[in-house]
């Protein structure tokens, strides 16, 4: 299966006016959103159900079996990890994600709290939650 992230968005109801001024210069309908294959998915940690690449976004077979307007956050915060990729470059990107996970496992935090205190994921679930059709929750 493959789909653009924007058809996603639209399905979802995204506004995609903003959507463009946080994810910018990224464009939803230039990226690819395509089935998560087995080998990729046995590198992912456990919990896992997607990941972005430069070129496009990868999902678990499970979370395609969702209709298409429920993939909308997913594929804004999925955008928005392309975004930081695109402003940080490869190794810029991978000093905060990687810096900042180091920092919380030194810190005492458990694999999952070290997670979900990486910067980088902080910035993408609250711009998808930002951008969640009828305001944040």
């Amino acid at each position: 299966m493959r789909f653009s992230a924007a058809e996603a968005v639209r399905a979802a109801g995204i506004d995609e006016d903003r959507l463009m001024a946080a994810i910018a210069p990224v464009e939803p309908s230039r990226v690819p959103v395509w089935r998560a294959g087995r080998m990729m998915r046995t590198l992912w940690p456990r919990g896992i159900t997607a990941m972005a690449l430069p070129w496009g976004i990868y999902l678990a077979p499970a979370v395609l079996e969702r209709p298409l307007a429920d993939l909308g956050p997913l594929i804004v915060h999925e955008l928005t990890h392309i975004a930081q990729w695109r402003r940080l470059g490869p190794v810029g990107w991978a000093r905060s994600y990687l810096g900042d996970y180091l920092r919380s496992r030194r810190g005492g935090m458990q694999h999952h709290d070290a997670y979900r205190a990486i910067g980088l994921e902080v910035e993408a679930r609250a711009a998808a939650e930002a951008l969640r059709p009828g305001g944040p929750r």
